[in-house]
């Protein structure tokens, strides 16, 4: 294995980012401690009162609890009313049906605030309300202490645990002490307030804010209680121990889930429209460069697909199947309330090479680390993301990054991890051996067909005709092969282990400091990421920061920003590209390459020329040629750094009477940079006389604004009757910059700049866009039972023709919340059902900039007195004013379904939508002078099914959990315009794709593979092939089937032979937890989508003009030897003859896999001797795509040429490698 280039310092990139890191933990650090210590004095209550504080001790700290309500009761539920002034102060709710009596009824008459409508409810009963700083109404009875209350004492070890009163007599003997900590098992965060008993005595004790304890036990219990507000109850055995660890579990019925939604919050039981939500905890153990790539097989109905292993690459997003032929199909993202551009052409591309091999767009989104995101919600049908508009029809991703809480002490927390990478599902090639015995072969086969007989040596060239003769070389042995097969030589390379046997490192480090104090909040953080490729010279490096804070100026004013920086630089090789690419690709080069070429000559550099010894390109013997990997992996060397900042700020304003007014503006800046530079020492293929040195520089900028304003009012009438108003005006422009320099012609290696060759080309461009819109969205709750939300978007593009600037996009759902009728109280079983049915409209925003206008291109003729050349501009394309939005409707039916306290939880969801409008160049009559025209015409549908379900399966000191998702979407073209003819299409290889009513978008196209000829008698038997060579078939050629019926293999019999759209998509985690110990397992999975697999042109052509897949193992041979059956024989010269390479469902292959995504180890210790210096401490070991089940022959089962057009999906001829990831890592919390 050769070195890796130094293309960038590591070292100094390494020390860059941990000085950084070094100088924010100090400054993180040292208040926390100077804050610790005055705790250790001071000892305030405040400090003690942990996370739940009484109504009094709240109503100084949560500004939410003034927020203005009015409410009227007469003789309703105590139950109903404490619903109502949860829901119109939009806390969340946690009780227990045995505290809270049922049948108590009250009257309340109330203008004021939600503090004095929670005063007045309780004032006669004998149950206390108890506050949370996530806004959590908590009802326990009178004689419950909040940890502010519990009385103290020593643990021994300095600090202060409380301890719980004994409430009755007891005469057991008291003979140890435990101590110990309760956090939350999903955030480690610890559990103030919570109750330590021993079962059946009334030994017992509470918290201390840091959630510590400290209990005397009689020495005959053999275990102790944790119970906790909000958490799930565990029963831990003490065995003996004297310090005793716990983390619960949230009761997922206690809290209600609150998710993001465009433009505001829901609490998840009163969401009508299709939601769904990853949190941090399910994302951030992956060692992955974007967010999207987390995502992978989390979320029903989302697909993420790693067409590249490149680090840094970026993904494909998909929600619900694909809804547009040439239109964008991405989702629009959303973060902190700014939908940020994923421009990816922005970036450009390598300019003397093809379209279709450019390499793989670097992940814009890559600039924000996933420890700084606190949950994902996609918004999947249209009426949960119509209130996007233009801009929701392929469904909408808000990302919501992590900020502090007010009222909680300054709380830091450093995340690190280290790994190795290596190459997965690497393919089998052939050895010496095997490549020498089957090029014979094929070479036989081929002078028999050429000749009429076999030759005269089988195993030499002797009285084979010479190399000068017609076709004759092709008839030839390699004189290479021949002399390994004398035993002359013993080369035996490894081509692919050469360029890609060594492992790659990877790190992260993320440091960050929170908190917050009366009514602000803050966080901090700082991230560094490095990645090198297992590629050699290839890495992805990426350096962070993201800040937020949110104030309360006043009582009704509040504050809020947050900003994201961000620098990823990416190293980049040439991968992504197949041998004859300019470069040529690096992975695909060294699969071509025959085991017999020695990779480097005599004097250690990489193997080109004809002797010292031969490279591949002078392999005689009918060989092709190609470059030398090792020497395109020193040769060509490529940098892209992204400059990223964005951000939001906004001011809320509460008005009063229900109404709140907020105005929000954000913006995003985002800058590229590529140098790029082709070494003079690279050969292409046969050229080694003729040097190629040239280098290119692009930049370019893009800026986005924001301005957002809204007007939100919210209510309750008559107690049952709930509603909640949004109406807001929102304006979005972006600019896009670029510029492109070229130069050729450098004389040495030294100077790769721009600056060392001479400049021979270049060019500049600009576009821009603007939005301006209008929304309205109305959610009425009927006591809790009925749901109904409507919204209404207006939006007004630039991009649009002038006649269609505008479009209208409604939408509307109900829901049933079954749960809440009385006659459920006869089925106690179910905790939660809850029917949603939805409609709405949505368009889809990405197309052209001035795809509605008649542009000019520069052209040359010739003219004036003198006939000279002169430059001019002329049309390039006829416009349409009327061209406006591709549309799509939307109809969806779910259930949300809840067992047995939700201990067993299903979603389930089926849609279908239908997008209409499609963009398409359509054919214009010659007279026009063009030959297409973009213009709204056509049809695709897409229908499917999403289940989601949750389980827990065992609670207490052993807990398991599993969830299980599973997505089918069925894509079809319904309309094509004028007559519905089919969209034949030219991808890397010619046309092998096809569009047609009643497929899916982009299917393959060929013919279709029959079997293979056993004799003569089949051959005169069967349909006349008027595809193959001169020379026709014979038996051992693939038969191809007569799709017409005519009794001819024609171009007419070419068909659909298969789709990249998956027939379904699932993913299946598990976690288990065993008192300190934690595991998790997940898979995930693609059924039935094919890769056209653009390599088996070369590598299972049975041509053996290179090296092959090892498939040809099982070729036949003969009617006694027919090997597995689907293999044709080996033939030199099979253009001539069978034309088994012919585009077909040869060469497209089952892309179905089963991915271990991901195992998670890992250990968490709190108090102990840990407790004087953190809060919490875990390690944790993960390894990431640790086996691929699958049948594609390739690298990668989601391959897929680097291109948005939709029309030539799936095309395999190269890419970037999967790697397999083993990680380590450590979290601590101070």
């Amino acid at each position: 294995m050769t070195g890796r280039k130094p293309v960038r310092s590591r070292l100094a990139s390494f020390f860059v980012p941990a000085l950084f890191l070094g100088g924010l933990a100090l400054f993180c650090i040292s208040p926390a401690l100077a804050q610790s210590e005055a705790f250790a004095h001071a000892q305030s209550p405040q400090s003690e009162t942990g996370s739940f504080d009484t109504l009094g001790e709240a109503d100084g700290s949560l500004q939410a609890l003034q927020h203005p309500i009015s409410l009227h009761a007469e003789a309703v539920t105590l139950k109903n009313a404490l619903r109502q002034i949860a829901r119109r102060g939009e806390f969340g709710l946690s009780y227990s049906p045995s505290v809270v009596p049922e049948q108590k009824q009250v009257s309340l008459h109330l203008e004021g605030t939600v503090s004095d409508a929670l005063r007045q409810l309780f004032a006669d009963t004998d149950l206390k309300v108890l506050i949370s700083p996530r806004k959590e109404i908590v009802v326990v009875k009178e004689g419950t202490r909040p940890s502010g209350e519990a009385g103290t004492g020593s643990t021994g070890d300095g600090t202060m645990a409380r301890k719980a009163p004994t409430l009755g007599l007891t005469t057991a003997s008291v003979q140890q002490t435990i101590s110990g900590r309760v956090t939350d098992a999903q955030t480690g965060n610890p559990v103030p307030g919570a109750n330590v008993v021993v079962p059946n005595t009334t030994v017992g004790t509470a918290t201390d804010a840091e959630g510590r304890y400290s209990l005397e036990v009689p020495d005959e219990a053999d275990s102790l209680r944790f119970t906790a507000i909000g958490y799930l109850n565990r029963t831990v055995p003490i065995d003996g121990r004297t310090t005793i660890d716990v983390r619960l579990t949230r009761d997922v019925q206690a809290l209600e889930e609150v998710v993001v939604v465009g433009y505001g919050t829901q609490r998840q039981a009163e969401v009508t429209g299709s939601v769904t939500s990853v949190s941090s905890a399910d994302i951030e153990n992956l060692s992955v460069s974007g967010f999207q790539d987390a995502l992978q097989g989390q979320l029903a109905g989302i697909e993420v697909r790693q067409p590249s292993g490149e680090p840094g690459a970026s993904p494909q997003v998909r929600v619900r199947g694909s809804n547009s032929i040439t239109a964008g199909n991405g989702p629009l993202f959303v973060v902190d309330g700014l939908p940020i551009t994923s421009n990816e052409q922005i970036q450009g591309g390598i300019a003397r090479r093809r379209g279709s091999f450019q390499p793989p767009a670097q992940n814009p989104l890559a600039t924000l680390s996933t420890q700084d995101i606190e949950s994902i919600e996609v918004l999947k049908d249209a009426s949960a993301s119509a209130i996007y508009g233009s801009r929701g029809s392929n469904g909408v991703v808000i990302v919501t990054t992590k900020s502090g809480n007010p009222g909680n002490d300054m709380r830091v927390r450093y995340r690190g991890s280290v790994g190795l990478q290596e190459v997965i599902n690497a393919p089998d090639m052939m050895n010496a051996d095997e490549l020498v015995d089957l090029t014979i072969e094929s070479r036989n086969n081929a002078y028999r067909e050429g000749f009429g007989g076999a030759p005269p040596n089988p195993r030499t060239n002797e009285g084979r005709p010479p190399a000068s003769q017609g076709l004759a070389p092709f008839t030839r042995i390699p004189s290479r092969y021949v002399a390994y097969d004398q035993g002359e030589i013993s080369t035996n390379t490894d081509w692919l282990d050469l360029v890609l046997g060594d492992r790659a490192g990877t790190w992260s480090s993320t440091i960050s400091v929170s908190g917050g104090g009366g009514s602000t909040s803050y966080y901090l953080s700082g991230s560094a990421r490095q990645q090198d490729g297992i590629v050699g010279n290839s890495a992805f490096d990426r350096y962070s920061l993201h800040a937020s804070l949110d104030s309360d100026l006043t009582d009704r004013v509040r504050v809020g920003a947050d900003l994201n920086l961000s620098l990823s630089q990416q190293d980049r090789e040439p991968a992504n590209a197949p041998y004859f690419g300019r470069p040529p690709g690096i992975v695909y080069s060294a699969m071509v390459h025959s085991p017999l070429i020695e990779p480097f000559n005599n004097r250690r550099e990489p193997n080109q020329k004809a002797n010292d010894p031969v490279s591949q390109s002078f392999l005689d013997g009918g060989t092709t040629s190609a470059s030398n990997p090792l020497a395109i992996q020193n040769a060509v060397q490529e940098d892209l750094d992204h400059h990223r900042t964005f951000g939001t700020a906004f001011t809320e304003i509460d008005l009063g009477s229900g109404l709140t007014f907020k105005s929000l503006f954000g913006a995003d800046l985002s800058d590229y940079t590529r140098s790029f530079y082709r070494g003079r020492e690279l050969f292409y293929r046969i050229l080694t006389d003729e040097p190629d040195p040239y280098a290119q520089s692009n930049s370019s900028r893009t800026f986005n604004w924001l301005s957002e304003n809204t007007l939100r009012y919210g209510d309750t009438f008559n107690d049952v009757h709930t509603l909640d108003l949004l109406a807001g005006v929102t304006a979005q422009e972006e600019r896009n910059d670029f510029n492109q320099i070229f130069a050729r012609d450098f004389p040495i290696d030294a100077v790769p700049t721009l600056s060392g060759g001479r400049v021979t080309d270049g060019t500049s461009t600009a576009s821009e866009w603007s939005l301006l819109s209008g929304l309205a969205r109305a959610n009425y709750d009927y006591d809790g039972k009925y749901l109904l939300t409507a919204a209404l978007r207006a939006d007004k593009s630039s991009r649009f023709g002038p006649d269609n600037r505008t479009g209208i996009f409604p939408s509307a759902s109900v829901g049933w919340r079954v749960t809440e009728e009385d006659f459920m109280d006869a089925v106690p079983q179910f905790s939660t059902l809850k029917l949603r049915l939805s409609y709405g409209q949505t368009g889809n925003f990405q197309i052209p900039n001035y795809g509605s206008f008649s542009n000019l291109r520069f052209t040359n003729y010739v003219g004036g007195e003198s006939q000279n050349v002169l430059t001019g501009v002329e049309p390039d394309d006829l416009g349409d004013p009327g061209l406006t939005w591709e549309t799509t409707e939307e109809v969806n039916l779910g259930i949300d379904l809840g067992l047995f306290d939700d201990r067993v939880r299903l979603e389930t969801d089926v849609y279908r939508s239908v997008t209409s409008d499609l963009l398409l160049n359509i054919s214009v009559p010659a007279a026009s002078g063009y030959e297409t025209v973009l213009t709204n015409i056509g049809e695709v549908e897409n229908t499917g099914l999403e289940v989601f379900l949750e389980t827990q399966n065992l609670t207490g000191d052993f807990s398991w959990s599993s969830s299980v998702n599973f997505s089918t979407n069925k894509n079809e073209v319904t309309e094509l315009g004028p007559g519905d003819a089919p969209i034949l299409s030219r991808g890397a290889a010619g046309i092998r794709h096809i569009t047609r009513v009643g497929d899916p978008i982009g299917s393959y196209y060929g013919y279709v593979v029959d079997g293979v000829y056993q004799s003569e008698e089949e051959i005169q038997n069967a349909p006349e092939d008027q595809v193959t060579g001169p020379g026709g078939a014979s038996p051992g050629d693939f038969r191809f089937k007569d799709i017409n019926g005519d009794g001819e293999i024609t171009s007419e019999d070419r068909t659909v032979t298969g789709s990249y759209q998956p027939d379904f998509t699932y993913g299946i985690a598990n976690q288990f937890q065993y008192r300190g110990f934690d595991l998790r397992v997940f898979l995930q999975g693609v059924r039935g989508r094919e890769i056209l697999n653009l390599t088996a042109r070369h590598l299972k052509n049975g041509e053996f003009n290179f090296n092959q897949y090892d498939v040809f193992l099982n070729r036949w041979q003969s009617p006694d030897n027919p090997g597995s059956g689907d293999v044709p024989r080996v033939d030199r010269l099979t253009g001539l003859h069978g034309n088994n390479n012919r585009p077909s469902d040869f060469q497209v292959e089952d892309g179905s896999y089963l991915n271990i995504r991901e195992v998670t180890f890992g250990y968490t210790a709190q108090g102990g001797f840990l407790s004087d210096l953190v809060q919490q401490f875990r390690v944790y070991a993960t390894g990431q795509n640790l086996y691929m089940f699958t049948d594609y022959i390739g690298f990668n089962p989601m391959a897929s040429l680097p291109t948005e057009d939709l029309l030539t999906q799936g095309q395999d001829y190269g890419a970037y490698p999967l790697q397999r990831t083993y990680t380590v890592g450590i979290d601590l919390r101070f």
